[in-house]
């Protein structure tokens, strides 16, 4: 499965055959259709891993001990530390993938509307009412939008320099302006 996310960074979902990816991995024919049906079967296999290690990720720093803006600062870091950390993962699960059509749209809501839920559990729990009606709805579409802007402009390692102005825009429809702007504080560091 790494292979795919290889090669399909490399050359694109439309130009990559099998055989390339049968290639890259160093295995058979028969060996990768045991596994899966076709490429784009693959793909989707490599991309559910991926984004699962990163839900698990995120709620893990979530669900961490503290105040509800500082887990909610601590789960981005972990989003944008990770998409950094592997250039060529985060342009096959956001980027990529997005290129096969109709066959990806509703795994993409399904996955959005994981990570919906998930900030939306610890609301329940002892965060705040949110200002707006779907805020957080809104709030993450921002900030993916900003993370999928800068893998395709080539700059995932960069991302968590984004760490204090994406602190704000995910906070602000939920604490009001003040409190988003003391945490984009100390998602900064120290001055």
């Amino acid at each position: 499965m790494a292979a795919v996310v290889r090669v399909t960074t490399a050359q694109g979902y439309e130009s990559t055959t099998v055989g390339d990816i049968l290639g890259e991995a160093g295995v058979g024919r028969e060996s990768f259709y045991e596994l899966f049906e076709d490429k784009l079967d693959c793909m989707l296999a490599a991309h559910k891993i991926l984004v699962d290690n990163l839900e698990e990720q995120v709620r893990q720093a979530y669900g961490q001990p503290g105040p509800w803006p500082g887990r909610v600062r601590g789960a981005l870091s972990v989003t944008l530390d990770w998409f950094a950390a592997d250039p060529e993962a985060a342009r096959f699960t956001l980027i990529e993938l997005s290129t096969v059509g109709p066959a990806f749209r509703a795994i993409f809501r399904a996955e959005y509307s994981r990570f919906i839920e998930l900030l939306d559990e610890g609301l329940e729990n002892e965060g705040p009412d949110p200002e707006l009606a779907r805020a957080t709805d809104l709030a993450l579409g921002a900030i993916l939008a900003r993370i999928y802007e800068e893998v395709v402009l080539g700059r995932a390692e960069e991302l968590p320099r984004l760490l204090p102005d994406l602190t704000y825009v995910l906070l602000v429809p939920f604490v009001g302006e003040a409190a988003a702007r003391t945490e984009q504080k100390r998602a900064a560091g120290p001055s």
